[in-house]
């Protein structure tokens, strides 16, 4: 019924899962196709190509264009869809990428524009976090909502850890773990956590590791973080790369905490896996990093100081009763995020854009239209259909 369009997809990335969960539920209403400029091996058969937009099979309804990235690719193909829904995961700020890539840089600032250029078509702009949502009413948008990315937090929960990786971890050494779940993306600002953890080895903790797991986009930022470890001090950081469902499974398991220094987040769904693995969060206090953790994690004001960050991490390691609340906090917190509550409210911004073709299709099942905006008997659960003459 509604296709979908970004410009990037890779297996075990945010957007991607994000995209695939809400096809899979715009499927049961109808043909759902998924569109990308590029996409990577493991999600081949699940993606389409940029190419092929013009052929896709709903092309009377809204597309719906996750924006992360600027692409003129995709902005030339945009030119030819008349009705779009927009769906902001937020621009990484591209000072940044200068010294490291400055061709991404580049596509930063023009993906801004590009949202300029394309806000008249958009007939419902739907951001992750309120952090988002100021930004896109920054850029004229006005038709804004607020829904979370609807992430799969649970499934960790249902992954048997990997035995080789428990293996490996307990090769670490007995200290305590910290973990840092990011791209070695330049405004994750991985050197704080670098330094910070150097601290906490050499004034609280020695036997405390650091394992950090995400994918290596730039080489030239990925060796300086090598040296600047090395420079610092920081024994042995364990750097996993990409890994599996079981692997990272496992990493949490053992972790102590869950570190993130970064300076701009949309969301930041790796801090709500964590909370719902039971691993508490510290998360500096930026972007939109306070409303996505709220009180269920330790954030922290100024992430440049790594004394003060190292002893954040010392007290949640070491006092019990913190933690427990940590737990208990985070848990319920990423309940309220998951995506058992969000993907319905997804679908439901969705599928308001059509409440004719909704209330066709209720008839069509045996269903009736409620006028309180209920979900009408005959259609996929989180599926709603607005009341009688809702606005698209």
């Amino acid at each position: 019924m509604w296709d979908q369009l970004l410009v990037g997809a890779a297996p075990g990335d945010a957007i991607t899962g994000n995209v695939l969960l809400l096809q899979r539920e715009l499927a049961q209403l109808g043909p759902s196709e998924i569109f990308s400029q590029h996409y990577e091996a493991g999600v081949q058969g699940e993606v389409r190509t940029l190419a092929e937009l013009p052929t896709r099979p709903n092309r009377d309804r809204p597309l719906v264009f996750h924006a992360s990235m600027g692409s003129w690719p995709v902005y030339e193909a945009l030119k030819g869809e008349r009705r779009l829904i927009l769906v902001y995961h937020n621009f990484s700020p591209p000072e940044y990428y200068v010294e490291f890539a400055p061709e991404v840089a580049g596509d930063l600032v023009r993906g801004r524009w590009e949202l300029e250029q394309i806000r008249d078509r958009v007939e419902l702009a739907i951001a992750v976090s309120e952090f988002n949502a100021d930004e896109l009413r920054q850029l004229g948008y006005r038709n804004v909502v607020v829904v979370p990315p609807t992430p799969n937090v649970d499934r960790l929960n249902h992954v048997l850890p990997s035995p080789d990786m428990l293996d490996r971890i307990s090769s670490w050494g007995p200290g305590p773990l910290v973990l840092c779940v990011a791209q070695l993306l330049p405004h994750k600002r991985i050197e704080r956590v670098l330094a910070a953890m150097a601290v906490l080895q050499q004034e609280f903790l020695p036997d405390a590791r650091l394992a950090l797991v995400g994918v290596d986009r730039f080489p030239k930022y990925t060796k300086a973080l090598h040296v600047l470890g090395r420079t610092a001090g920081l024994r042995e950081p364990q750097w996993v790369g990409r890994i599996t469902d079981a692997e990272l499974s496992a990493l949490y398991l053992r972790a102590g905490a869950f570190l993130t220094l970064t300076e701009h987040e949309g969301f930041c769904v790796p801090a709500v896996e964590a909370m719902a693995i039971g691993v508490p969060v510290v998360a500096s206090a930026r972007a939109a990093l306070p409303s996505t953790v709220a009180d269920a994690g330790i954030l922290v004001d100024d992430p440049d100081d790594p004394m003060l960050v190292a002893s954040l991490l010392h007290t949640v390691l070491t006092d019990d009763v913190l933690r427990h609340v940590l737990v208990g906090r985070g848990v319920s917190r990423a309940k309220q995020l998951s995506a058992a509550t969000s993907l319905p409210q997804l679908v439901r911004a969705v599928t308001d854009t059509e409440p004719e073709l909704m209330a066709a299709l209720a008839a069509t099942l045996g269903g009736t239209t409620a006028s309180d905006g209920h979900r009408v008997t005959g259609l996929p659960a989180g599926v709603r259909l607005p009341s009688p003459g809702a606005a698209s």
